[in-house]
C-alpha cells in the first residue's frame, strides 16, 4: 500500500455503527478507531488501513474510499491520461461526455494551480484536483490496488452546478479551456440536475440565433426541436460537473448511428429519466456529489501509483 494512506481517513460520510456496535458501515473502522484516528501514528494508521478489505467484504460495504491524498490523484490522473490507460466520463447517467484518444492520437496534460488540463483530438478536459476531491472504487477484491471503476467524487458542500429545466443562453463561455473559444456562446439544454449540466457551445452566428429562439423550451422538447439543428451544425458540447467539464468537439451522430471512435457525447432521453447520476452498482454516499468516473482500458488495470 502505498504509504499516502497514513494521512488520508477511510471516512465516505456514512457515520453509523453495525448492529453489534463493533464497525462502522461507512468506513469498516471500529469505533475506538475513529475516536483516536487524529492521535495515531502513521504505523497506527497503516495497520487500520491493512485490516480494512477483509471488514469491506465482511460487512458487503461496496463504496470504498482509496488512500489517496489530493497529491496522488493528480499522480494517477496525469498518468490514466498520459499513458492511455482508459476513459474518463463526466455527466450523469444518460448525458455523459467521454475523453480518450482516438487509436494512435496522444493526450497532453499540464497543471495549472490546483486544475489539470488534458487536451487531445477533437476533445479537451479540465479537472480540479484539490482537498475536497476523494478516490471510491466499488467492490473489487483487489483493493486497494483499484484495477477497475474509479470515482472522483467531490464532497457536497463544495460542488454542484446550477440545475436549470429549460434551455438558458448563458453568454459567452468565459470558462473555456481554450482562450480561443471564450468569445463563443454557450447554451444549457437544462437537464434539470445538479449533479452535471450538457451545454452546446458555437461561434456561429446563425446557429446561435436559432437557439436564441427556443431559449426557455422545456428540456423533453429540447431534442425533438433543435435535435436536427445540432447534429447539422455539430456545435462544441461541454459536459460540466462538480469537478471540472470536458469539452467534445467531434462529430454527432444520427439518430441510430455509430459514435466515433475516440471523444464523444451521449444524450440518450430514456437513460435519463432513470434519473441516476451513476450506473447500477456506483452508488455514492448522499456526503458526495460524482465528478467523474474512470473506466480502464479493456484488459487493462487502472495505473498504479
Amino acid at each position: 500500500m502505498s504509504a499516502v494512506a497514513r494521512s488520508v481517513s477511510p471516512c465516505v460520510g456514512i457515520c453509523k455503527l453495525d448492529d453489534a456496535g463493533e464497525y462502522c458501515l461507512g468506513c469498516a473502522r471500529t469505533g475506538k478507531e475513529i475516536e483516536s484516528w487524529s492521535s495515531l501514528s502513521d504505523m497506527g494508521r497503516q495497520t487500520v488501513w491493512d485490516a480494512l478489505p477483509e471488514r469491506f467484504t465482511a460487512l458487503g460495504i461496496a463504496c470504498r474510499r482509496l488512500p489517496w491524498d489530493t497529491a496522488a490523484i493528480r499522480t494517477f490522473v496525469e498518468h490514466s491520461i498520459t499513458g492511455a490507460g482508459g476513459t474518463w466520463v463526466v455527466g450523469v447517467l444518460g448525458a455523459v461526455a467521454e475523453f480518450i484518444p482516438k487509436p494512435g492520437a496522444a493526450a497532453a496534460t499540464r497543471f495549472a494551480a490546483d486544475e489539470l488540463i488534458a487536451e487531445t483530438e477533437g476533445a479537451a478536459m479540465r479537472l480540479r484536483l484539490n482537498d475536497h476531491v476523494h478516490a471510491l472504487t466499488f467492490g473489487h477484491n483487489d483493493y486497494p490496488a483499484a484495477t477497475g471503476r474509479i470515482v472522483l467524487a467531490v464532497e457536497r458542500t463544495h460542488g454542484g452546478v446550477p440545475a436549470r429545466s429549460e434551455l438558458t443562453a448563458l453568454g459567452e463561455d468565459q470558462k473555456a479551456i481554450s482562450s480561443l473559444a471564450r468569445r463563443e456562446a454557450l447554451f444549457d439544454l437544462g437537464l434539470g440536475r445538479n449533479e452535471a449540466r450538457f451545454c452546446v457551445r458555437t461561434g456561429d452566428d446563425a446557429t446561435a440565433r436559432s437557439l436564441r429562439a427556443h431559449v426557455g423550451m422545456a428540456f423533453a422538447e429540447v431534442l425533438t426541436r433543435i435535435g436536427p439543428l445540432l447534429i447539422e451544425t455539430n456545435p462544441v458540447r461541454v459536459i460540466e460537473s462538480a469537478l471540472g467539464r470536458i469539452e467534445i468537439s467531434t462529430p454527432i451522430p444520427p439518430p441510430g448511428g455509430k459514435s466515433p471512435t475516440g471523444p464523444h457525447t451521449h444524450l440518450l432521453p430514456d437513460h435519463l429519466a432513470s434519473m441516476r447520476a451513476l450506473p447500477t452498482g456506483l452508488d455514492l454516499p448522499d456526503t458526495y456529489l460524482p465528478g467523474a468516473i474512470f473506466y480502464p482500458a479493456r484488459g487493462q488495470a487502472a495505473p498504479r501509483l
